[in-house]
């Protein structure tokens, strides 16, 4: 097929900043293809040699340092989490003492999608023990392993259990365990403080709903070494590549050194929660099962077995795809938020191993149009607020005052000439003045409009005095770590 073409094609459908993109078949790379800039408003082009942070496709790294433990006999996976975090807690007693390392790494908590992000993202100031600390506090939507939900914090605790268990911090883990004897520790960083100066790396880009282009994230939304084991590291094409072909080479590195046992690394590509198959893919029949297992996420595509895992940073989404079949690795990545990169993914693997031609760029493009123009229409109808608006139930100054949370702690709002002012405690790019919405019910609208974020924010007022807060993101554009509807703030005395 024309990688080329392809790559251009989906550049063109999601209108990215810039992309990268890799394939390797029967285990040798056939093509490395880049479009686009580095950094709008620059000249700077994407260039292969460039790094990208890979965000969440980093989880199968933490997966995999958890198999070297196990097969050292140091770690057990349906070993409980206590066993190597006593003070481990979620909020019932019977699941603290229950839930294992399994659980940590096949997001089955019982918790929402999503649940506690906010004390990390997008510039949340937590470090793992404050993680640990929030747990217990966060209330779940389902029972204890009866559904998939996707969440990051259960990383970074698995990241907690590496370094206690090994006497490492997790990235000296990966680097040294890992990118080193694989061959990935001059194409890859654990974490972005470990880049090496002169390195070429990409920015990320954000766009206000219906801008026309990306404009470069704001510095302070870098990921933190808290995020490390969840989502942290940093790749060009060639190291994917590398991750690739260890992995089609049963986790045997190029020199002959057998990294994971053969059963290890079984366990980590075996299904545990399922996860359900639907638009395009389950439409054209090219999927019809979805398993998440320990690290990465397996489906049935086109008859062959589909192993895969995405990833989201500020500003760039990746993609990374293994068919072992037919010894095909596919890697790509967009410096956009936007899903370009699975798009390409899934279109090349149609084109090397599908029965029938789908064309996915067009298909997954379309859609992401839609949808982009119906989060635009709703954020469009909010700022004009509603025809009828009724008054506050109180005077401004009433709803001042200091609200906390019990996992992610203080929120205030305090009076100024502008009218109230929302500070969000752990966050520096969220804190803005609230404007009057409707009754008790005001908009907070986010200096950087480009986070797409904006949320309402409704006052409890009870018996004429204001109790307490809660928050919901205004439109489903919003990404999931935004997870405002999970904070119950309660004001607290002066």
């Amino acid at each position: 097929m024309d990688y080329d073409e392809a790559l251009a094609r989906t550049v063109a459908a999601y209108d990215s900043t810039g992309m990268v993109g890799a394939v390797m078949v029967d285990g040798e790379v056939v093509w490395t293809g880049v479009a686009g800039l580095a950094e709008e408003g620059t000249t700077r082009l994407v260039t292969e040699d460039m790094l990208w942070p890979i965000a969440s496709i980093s989880k199968a790294f933490t997966t995999a340092s958890l198999a070297i433990l196990v097969d050292r006999g140091e770690v057990e996976w349906d070993a409980p989490v206590r066993t190597y975090i006593p003070e481990f807690a979620m909020w019932d007693l019977w699941v603290s003492e229950h839930f294992t390392v399994r659980d940590l790494l096949t997001h089955r908590s019982g918790l929402p999608l999503g649940a506690g992000d906010l004390l990390i993202w997008p510039d949340g100031d937590a470090s793992p023990a404050d993680v640990i600390a929030a747990l217990p506090h966060l209330r779940p939507s389902t029972g204890f392993r009866d559904g998939y939900a996707y969440d990051n914090l259960m990383y970074v605790v698995a990241g907690e259990i590496v370094t206690r268990v090994s006497g490492k911090d997790w990235a000296t883990f990966v680097t040294q365990e890992l990118f080193q004897p694989i061959g990935m520790d001059d194409d890859c960083a654990a974490q972005q403080d470990r880049i090496p100066s002169g390195t070429p790396v990409v920015t990320g880009h954000e766009r206000a709903a219906g801008a026309e282009a990306g404009v470069p994230i704001d510095p302070r939304l870098a990921f933190s070494e808290t995020w490390s084991a969840a989502g942290g590291i940093w790749c060009n094409a060639d190291g994917m590549m590398e991750w690739g072909k260890f992995w089609l080479d049963g986790a045997v590195t190029a020199g002959g050194t057998r990294l994971i046992s053969e059963a290890q690394a079984r366990e980590l590509w075996t299904g545990v929660t399922p996860q359900a198959v639907g638009g395009a893919l389950r439409t054209n029949g090219s999927s019809h099962l979805g398993m998440y297992a320990l690290g990465w996420a397996l489906r049935d595509f086109e008859g062959h077995l589909h192993v895969s895992h995405g990833g989201g940073a500020p500003g760039v989404v990746s993609n990374f795809t293994l068919i072992p079949e037919h010894g095909i690795a596919i890697f790509s990545a967009t410096n956009d938020y936007r899903g370009a990169a699975s798009t390409f993914n899934y279109h090349v693997a149609n084109a090397l191993v599908g029965d029938s031609a789908q064309d996915y760029i067009g298909q997954f493009g379309a859609a992401f149009a839609a949808a982009e123009a119906a989060g635009t229409e709703a954020i469009g109808a909010v700022a004009a607020r509603p025809e009828t608006v009724e008054p506050l139930s109180l005077p401004l100054d009433a709803y001042v005052g200091t609200y906390r949370d019990p996992w992610y702690g203080d929120v205030v709002v305090t009076r100024t000439a502008d009218g109230l002012y929302l500070d969000m405690g752990r966050s520096e790019v969220l804190d803005t003045t609230l404007g009057h919405y409707s009754g008790d019910r005001f908009t907070a609208f986010w200096p950087d409009s480009s986070l797409k974020a904006d949320a309402y924010v409704d006052f409890v007022v009870e018996n004429g005095t204001v109790t307490g807060m809660r928050m919901q993101a205004i439109s489903d554009l919003t990404d999931f770590s935004y997870d405002f509807h999970d904070l119950q703030l309660t004001r607290v005395a002066d």
